[in-house]
């Protein structure tokens, strides 16, 4: 490389001109051992550059594409979804809450189910259970009415 053309990069380095390209050059020039004699006192501060700027491209993070995230959002949120729904189903197929069920429902078994399995009795609480008023606001006008 031709000397005078370092020197001028290095006024220009020096004084924050140069581009990226032109500081590579430099810091290329500066790992060689054979340098000028008035340019060895750069040496040791350009080693020190370049192995800062290598270690920027190395540990610099490449960012995930937004596509990549919600692909990942959305596949996590259908695999919460289904290991709740597998339990939910498997929880209401257990016998013994069906047991626990059917034997709270013949102890208050109202007058108006007279069925006489568990699943008859749990289709009648249901019914009930969809005729009741589900809001406060109807709960409230309904004691209302009664009081009147």
């Amino acid at each position: 490389m031709n000397e005078t053309y370092i020197r001028q990069l290095m006024e220009r380095f020096l004084n924050a001109e140069t581009t990226l390209e032109e500081e590579q050059t430099l810091y290329n020039y500066f790992q060689k051992k054979d340098i000028a004699d008035d340019l060895k006192p750069y040496r040791k501060a350009f080693q020190s550059f370049s192995a800062v700027s290598g270690m920027e491209k190395d540990t610099a993070k490449t960012h995930t594409p937004v596509w990549v995230v919600l692909l990942r959002t959305v596949t996590t949120m259908a695999a919460v979804f289904l290991v709740g729904l597998f339990f939910a189903v498997r929880g209401g197929s257990s016998e013994v809450p069906q047991q626990t069920m059917a034997t709270n429902q013949t102890e208050h078994t109202p007058d108006f189910c007279e069925g006489s399995t568990p699943r008859e009795l749990y289709v009648c609480y249901l019914e009930r259970k969809r005729e009741q008023s589900k809001t406060y606001r109807s709960l409230k006008r309904m004691i209302y009415e009664n009081q009147q």
